[in-house]
């Protein structure tokens, strides 16, 4: 009895051996395991060998696979091992996933160094830093590799897609397009939750812009956008509200901004700025009425409603384009033509290498309803003149295409030429005031003046018949606009007279150089009044917010009349000017 609990605990020990020796890597030498089978000889009971790490990722293959050989594959590269146990045992499979796949033998909790990418994108700043799995972490950032490449949801059932996520992270299961939906909408919850806070710290007094538009399925739909300077004088644009409405009457989207406004806890609006349709002018009226009853409103609304100074330039040159809308027909009418084939393409190009036109702009189509579109389509066209008169010259196909209507002629290139040259300078205007991302109110009344400047100009040119007349056209436009002094929001001013560079001497200059004595005059008694309206009501706000922190404030010491702005010139002071700009920023003065 007493040599039966020997050999059964001689035989336990050498299992436990061999079970660390597994572990290890190491496989158990043919000695020991002879001296095993001999030392646990004529015992009926053995403990079975402990099961190698290396087959929960390797499968053994059948013979019939192998052609007779004793092999195993990888359940993460397919790659194949012998395996036979007398030559070769489980030491090169184990090497294999130590080389190749170490994620196997990191602790649940332990980092990896990685690189990590900027907001700007591939080719910007890299940061390395400290990576530990994270399943939820992991899920988070599929959720947005949905939402900012636009990905359906349906890409995470891709079968490649789960093959390449294999490959980077086999321990991470693929959600399916259900949950990953879930798992968005989560994440749009939960960035709502944040913004709503950043705007509760952050926005004290909001510009809003919105627009409307509809879809070709006849749906409309609104968006509106925010922007702000946060509390260290940093631009802010949000996207607060992307919903459908009903119609573009001008009740409708006026409950619609204040509904969106009350949910987004926003009660301090500054300036709304919407395009020139009339519903417009209602929906401004209807919120300037429940703004008031918030007491969030600057001045009584006075300055609210601001329009849109890229659509008025959209108006003013779509006005210009009516006279040379033949021109721009017969042009695109030869651009469809050449980009309807490919093989019509490849002709193209062999016109254009015949007449050594080395142009390297591509020809494009524009889009109806935005004539910088249109101004981009001629200016790529034109230095392919005489490619397209080849075209006519040596393909049939060419000129029957404009079997109902003309094909280009010299008349319709020398307009396209004049149109282009004349709305260059349109084109930069509207680029410049379309900046989201950076303030553009203080060059808007710079940009205005140098468009009128040119229209004057060339609505007096004799020579170009058709520069002078699409001036004339697009100059009347200009003046329903822009042209009376009680149509622009005065705000246009103040922004260029609050910069250091040109100041208030700078725009009285301008009035009495652009518009009659008595135009010029009304215009600045404007300006200096709403530089008085508004200083006053940023300093009556500021002694309101710091009356309880700071009871010695004198609100007489700090108030300007008409008569004291006047003789400045500029606002010439110091801690005035330093408390108005503090407010402007809706930030408590020190």
């Amino acid at each position: 009895m007493a040599e039966q609990i020997q050999t059964r605990a001689s035989g336990a020990s050498l299992n436990e051996q061999a079970r660390q020796e597994h572990q290890l890597g190491v496989g158990i030498s043919q000695s020991s395991t002879s001296a095993t089978a001999n030392t646990t000889a004529g015992s009926k009971t053995s403990n079975p060998k402990p099961r190698s790490i290396v087959w929960d990722h390797f499968t053994k293959l059948s013979l019939e696979q192998t052609k007779g050989e004793e092999k195993a594959k990888c359940h993460h590269c397919k790659s194949e091992f012998l395996c036979n146990s007398s030559s070769h045992g489980t030491n090169g499979m184990l090497k294999h996933l130590k080389r190749r796949h170490k994620w196997i033998f990191v602790e649940k909790n332990q980092s990896l160094i990685g690189v990590t990418e900027g907001e700007e994108g591939p080719g910007g700043r890299k940061t390395t830093v400290s990576i530990s799995y994270n399943t939820e972490e992991i899920r988070k950032m599929l959720a947005i590799f949905v939402i900012e490449d636009e990905m359906p949801f349906s890409v995470v059932e891709g079968r490649g897609f789960r093959q390449f996520v294999n490959r980077l992270e086999p321990r991470f299961t693929v959600p399916s397009r259900r949950t990953i939906t879930r798992d968005c909408y989560q994440l749009f919850l939960d960035e709502k939750c944040k913004l709503k806070e950043f705007l509760k710290k952050s926005c004290v007094r909001a510009c809003l812009t919105t627009d409307c538009w509809t879809s070709i399925q006849n749906i409309s739909y609104m968006c509106l956008t925010t922007h702000f300077i946060d509390e260290n004088w940093r631009l802010q644009k949000r996207i607060l509200n992307f919903s459908q409405i009903d119609n573009h009457k001008g009740e409708t989207i006026g409950k619609e901004i204040d509904r969106c406004l009350r949910e987004w806890g926003i009660e301090n609006v500054f300036t709304i700025t919407v395009d020139n349709a009339s519903s417009n002018d209602v929906a401004i009226s209807y919120l300037r009425r429940k703004l008031k009853n918030w007491n969030g409103l600057v001045c009584e609304g006075d300055y609210m409603h601001m329009r849109c100074a890229a659509h008025i330039l959209n108006l003013i040159v779509n006005d210009g384009l009516k006279d040379l809308n033949p021109s721009i027909v017969s042009i695109r009418n030869a651009i469809r033509y050449v980009r309807s084939s490919p093989q019509r393409l490849q002709k193209f190009k062999q016109a254009a290498h015949a007449e050594k036109i080395s142009s390297g702009a591509s020809l494009c189509f524009d889009v109806p309803t935005r004539w910088n579109s249109t101004y981009t389509m001629l200016e790529h066209a034109i230095p392919f003149q005489k490619a397209f008169e080849r075209l006519e010259d040596e393909d049939e196909g060419y000129v029957t295409w404009f079997k109902d209507d003309r094909q280009p002629s010299s008349l319709d290139w020398d307009n396209a030429r004049a149109f282009v040259q004349f709305l260059k300078l349109f084109y930069e205007v509207t680029l410049a005031l379309s900046g989201s991302l950076h303030v553009t109110a203080n060059c808007a009344f710079d940009e205005i003046q140098t468009i009128n400047e040119l229209l004057v100009k060339w609505s007096e040119n004799e020579v170009d018949c058709v520069l002078g007349t699409m001036a004339c056209n697009m100059r009347n436009k200009f003046d329903k606009y822009w042209g009376k002094i009680e149509n622009i929001n005065p705000l246009i001013y103040i922004g260029i007279v609050l910069d250091p560079r040109y100041k208030l001497e700078y725009v009285n200059f301008i009035c009495d150089a652009n518009y009659e004595i008595g135009t010029a005059t009304l215009l600045k008694k404007k300006i200096a009044n709403t530089l008085w309206q508004l200083y006053n009501f940023y300093i009556q706000e500021s002694h309101e917010v710091s009356q309880t922190s700071d009871d010695s404030a004198s609100h007489e010491e700090s108030v300007i009349t008409k008569e004291g702005l006047a003789d400045m010139g500029w606002l010439e002071i110091s801690n005035a000017y330093a408390t108005l700009l503090k407010f402007i920023a809706g930030r408590k003065a020190v």
